[in-house]
């Protein structure tokens, strides 16, 4: 989400103390920041998401967009479990607790699923962190969203994991989906669901399901044929991926690089998955 909730404000206010890394990017300082835990439990987590240098990953992602004004990445404790981009500060902010909460659900479902426990946690980290940055870079670059912003960062989030090498891309959706999935199970659709910003969980899935399936029918045709993608959408989700595709090389063109992310920096950016 764009706007900071939670302890959103109080954290802003300490980043100078935080140990910090910077890349310059065109004009721009994309620095990282992994804020050291309290309690040992996290800070095992702390040393493990720095030890795969994922925020490094991102910001080789954000780097690629040339954004000409600052923005920091930052793992944190939050108090909560939660994500979030704050425009105000330009700060992205995915929270420990919220990594240990895919770990724990993953931990509950892997006995129902064919997705290993690496997949189910680093495919749905890896969505969180694309999808925020998604909310960032339509902000900083100040590309237009037609539709519901969230829906926008979800589709940003997919088309570049599905810019992965097919099997590592299967990975990482089916670790997403696994997540989706759960918190579905779990969605009530009572008035402040279906008032939110968000979609439903349930529709998330499917649309993440659907463009995979669009993107490449041969990798992620067993979605339809084990069910998992009702025929129905099926026959549409080419046609949903090839105009999802255009409208994010169209919009964000003329800020890339090269014209365009490049898989290259992908497969780079997301070894820490591998």
């Amino acid at each position: 989400m764009r706007c900071a909730v939670g302890l959103a404000a109080s954290l802003t206010l300490v980043i100078g103390a935080l140990p910090t890394q910077a890349a310059r990017s065109g004009g721009a300082t994309i620095r990282i920041v992994y804020q050291r835990p309290v309690d040992e439990a996290t800070r095992a987590l702390h040393r493990d998401l720095k030890a795969r240098r994922v925020l490094e990953g991102l910001r080789a992602i954000a780097g690629g967009m040339r954004p000409s004004r600052s923005l920091t990445l930052r793992l944190s404790s939050c108090g909560e479990s939660n994500a979030w981009y704050a425009s105000r500060s330009r700060t992205i902010t995915v929270c420990y607790e919220y990594v240990q909460e895919v770990r724990d659900r993953a931990s509950r479902i892997l006995s129902e699923t064919r997705v290993s426990p690496n997949d189910a946690v680093l495919g749905s980290v890896a969505q969180i962190f694309l999808h925020e940055l998604g909310h960032a870079l339509y902000d900083l670059l100040d590309v237009p969203v037609l539709g519901r912003e969230e829906d926008a960062a979800d589709q940003f989030a997919a088309l570049v994991l599905l810019e992965l090498p097919p099997a590592q891309a299967r990975h990482a959706i089916d670790g997403a989906a696994d997540l989706l999935r759960s918190q579905a199970a779990e969605e009530t659709p009572d008035q402040a669901v279906l008032a939110d910003g968000h979609s439903l969980a349930g529709q998330r899935l499917y649309n993440l399901l659907c463009l995979a399936y669009g993107a490449d029918r041969r990798t992620f045709g067993y979605l339809v044929e084990a069910g998992s993608l009702p025929k129905v959408r099926a026959v549409q989700c080419r046609a949903e991926y090839d105009l999802a595709a255009y409208a994010l090389r169209k919009l964000f063109r003329s800020h890339l690089r090269d014209g365009r992310i490049g898989r290259a920096r992908i497969r780079r950016a997301f070894r820490w998955m591998f």
